[in-house]
């Protein structure tokens, strides 16, 4: 895994989670053309809500992401995702993303909030817990644009 200044497929991004079982660090974000004509095309849509004072955000149930632990990998963390970065655009080898320690609990009840700026993030749940997933807040405008923070 290693940072890259231009866009890929693959964004990660600070994850958490309120789960005692698991000790979430970080989500990899799986982005493509589809993917991202898709997030344009919600985006046109929530536009139309900016004059409404009582509009916060619209929720799609999605799940273009998976969560991963760090505890292995906090120097490399460390190196890849600086301080003040939320997320940043990587580069993954073939089939390293299937080495990464993932969540333990099975999720459920994807969800992606978009407000109507266009800052998104996204959210699950514990299958059986109810635990709460949760991403950094991102800029959808910036992440279609190719864009780093």
């Amino acid at each position: 895994m290693k940072r890259s200044k231009v866009p890929t497929p693959h964004i990660l991004i600070k994850a958490n989670t309120t789960s005692v079982w698991d000790e979430i660090t970080f989500a990899i974000i799986h982005t493509s053309e589809d993917w991202k004509a898709l997030m344009a095309e919600r985006l046109a849509d929530i536009s139309q809500f900016k004059s409404d004072g009582s509009f916060y955000a619209h929720i799609y149930w999605d799940a273009q992401l998976d969560y991963f632990t760090g505890a292995k990998l906090s120097n490399l963390f460390d190196k890849i995702l600086r301080r003040h970065e939320d997320y940043i655009f990587i580069r993954l080898e073939p089939e390293e993303e299937y080495s990464l320690a993932r969540q333990v609990n099975k999720l459920d009840a994807h969800q992606l909030f978009i407000t109507k700026n266009g800052i998104a993030h996204y959210k699950a749940y514990g299958k059986n817990t109810g635990e709460e997933y949760w991403t950094e807040e991102f800029n959808l405008y910036r992440l279609i644009a190719g864009k780093p923070t």
